[in-house]
């Protein structure tokens, strides 16, 4: 028979079209293996160039020694940290075995005092005692009981409660609560998954696989500085960076910010000595996604960062929405951002050397693009949108070049050279 009925769609098909369904099917899945195939092959040759070229182990002689030292010290660290936890839990493993053995001694003490002492004795009442303990008709005995129920589940509704309601609210109640606890476990683990693997490919974490070690220049305690890895935005464009994933200035603890003040400092004290102004921004949205926390320095001519506090005014003003909840501008000159801004709101902040500067309280994410700072930045110095809208990817050889020049300007200020870093 050249036709077979299909089942499902209730109409005939012929046996050559089915084969020819099944055909392209299997066509379509070799396609995508073959393109799977093509791309693992092409990611492979470029990761084996990159090794070849040294881009994942060439670094600044200081960053390497640096990066050397962090190894040495978190490996005695773990050791210590190893030898600490043995200890403790054969400590722990100990004690309680003494505990159990000293409860058995007791248990077996109070057994035996307890057999050679027992008598028992037969209560002596007064006829007015035994009136006290009578509890009238099991009417009132019920209505006592469900009176103090009602009052300890905190439902006092009179006749309509009953012991039966007692014990299903209970129940109910029971089931909430575990029904509450589980799904905040579930959102626990969600989250933790959500992080691990935001760091797993993030470009700022120190231990990420990602991470662009050839463009370090300085690392302190707990902070880094490094350069873009995209083309810089004017030439002696940097990034603050904290080494742990820390998602917003108003979330980072007192030393981690105080380091970050010292290398803000230090950066104002090596472009005054070029004749440049600087400014630094902070843009801090998509909380749910976690981003990594990124205090950019954009050194200015002096002319251009003499305005640059009312330009950015003007923008901040007509920004966002036009009524909003949170006051549209906030001053920085008294008061730092981590004291302006409550902690848990998208954010966009600007420094101006170190004499404060503004923030704004981000109220639709969907209408604030993450450029903003550096839109301004790049109208007022006339530079293309491709590069402060998505940035223009270099080479090795442009970031190594970049890095060696940065890292000369630098030396003189670098602190973290110091004994206490």
């Amino acid at each position: 028979m050249a036709t077979s009925m299909a089942a499902a769609s209730g109409r005939f098909e012929s046996a050559k079209s089915i084969e020819e369904r099944k055909e392209q099917t299997r066509n379509a899945r070799a396609e995508v293996l073959r393109q799977a195939k093509a791309n693992f092959e092409k990611e492979e040759r470029r990761k084996e160039l990159k090794r070849l070229r040294g881009e994942d182990t060439w670094m600044l002689p200081d960053v390497n020694e640096r990066i050397e030292q962090f190894s040495q010290e978190h490996s005695v660290k773990t050791k210590k940290k190893n030898k600490h936890s043995k200890k403790a839990k054969k400590e722990k493993k100990k004690k309680s075995k003494k505990q159990k053995y000293e409860k058995n001694n007791e248990s077996s003490d109070s057994s035996s005092s307890s057999e050679d002492e027992w008598v028992e004795a037969v209560p002596s009442q007064t006829p007015d005692k035994e009136r006290a303990w009578k509890m009238g008709t099991a009417e009132n005995q019920n209505k006592l009981f469900m009176r103090m129920a009602s009052k300890f589940m905190g439902k006092p509704d009179g006749d309509y409660y009953t012991l039966d309601d007692m014990f299903v609210s209970k129940a109910s109640e029971r089931e909430r609560l575990g029904e509450e606890e589980e799904n905040q476990r579930k959102k626990a683990i969600a989250e933790h998954q959500s992080l691990a693997a935001q760091m797993e490919k993030c470009l700022y974490c120190f231990d990420s696989s990602q991470f662009p070690k050839h463009l370090i220049v300085a690392i302190g305690v707990k902070v880094y500085l490094c350069l873009p890895n995209v083309r810089s935005l004017t030439e002696g464009h940097c990034l603050i960076v904290p080494l742990q994933h820390h998602r917003a200035a108003t979330l980072l603890d007192e030393d981690i910010w105080e380091e970050i003040q010292m290398f803000r400092k230090s950066l104002v004290k090596m472009f005054e000595d070029k004749g440049l102004d600087c400014i630094f921004l902070e843009t801090n949205m998509g909380m749910k996604k976690q981003y990594h926390m990124v205090y950019e320095c954009i050194p200015l001519p002096k002319e251009v960062g003499d305005m640059a506090p009312i330009y950015f005014k003007k923008a901040i003003m007509e920004s966002d929405e036009e009524w909003s909840m949170n006051k549209k501008l906030i001053d920085l000159s008294s008061k730092d951002i981590r004291k302006s801004v409550p902690r848990g709101l998208p954010y966009f902040s600007v420094d101006f050397g170190l004499h404060g500067g503004f923030a704004h309280v981000i109220e639709d994410q969907h209408k604030f693009p993450h450029y903003f700072g550096k839109e301004i930045i790049g109208g007022m110095l006339d530079i293309e949108p491709r590069l402060w809208r998505k940035g223009i990817r270099e080479s090795f050889e442009d970031q190594r070049k970049k890095a060696l020049q940065f890292a000369q300007w630098w030396k003189p200020y670098d602190f973290t050279k110091s004994k206490s870093c």
